[in-house]
């Protein structure tokens, strides 16, 4: 999978969602609501330049592969669960749907974004100590 081009396209994506939220519905959500969907839409930005700049480190040769690529597929998961909860969520009052039974993935969805940082650090380490 080429992460480089999903971080660059989640990052469209991130863009598109941020516009629709900020202009389109806004007046038709509560604070709390707007609020979580400005936080999706930062999370979703924060964790796609990560991903992509893995993604260019993974292309460069300078972190251990295998643990790279488990790296961007946990944080792919994870910002996914993370932020499309918190967009379900908010956006109820406009869509009609209620979503409050996602109301567990967005603390789980965190939890993987940690995980993926974590085995990225150890992506950049184990490549590090082989070098030495």
């Amino acid at each position: 999978m080429n992460y480089a081009r999903i971080a660059a396209l989640s990052l469209a994506l991130a863009v598109v969602l941020g516009s629709v939220g900020a202009h389109g519905l806004r007046p038709h959500l509560t604070p709390e609501q707007f609020n979580s969907w400005e936080t999706a839409a930062k999370y979703q930005v924060y964790q796609s330049l990560g991903i992509l700049a893995l993604a260019i480190a993974y292309m460069a040769g300078v972190v251990h592969h295998s643990r790279a690529l488990w790296a961007m597929r946990i944080l792919s998961i994870g910002t996914l669960a993370f932020c499309a909860s918190l967009y379900l969520r908010s956006s109820s009052p406009v869509t009609g749907l209620e979503f409050g039974w996602l109301g567990p993935v967005a603390p789980v969805g965190g939890l993987l974004l940690i995980a993926g940082w974590m085995v990225a650090v150890t992506a950049f380490v184990h490549k590090h100590k082989h070098e030495a």
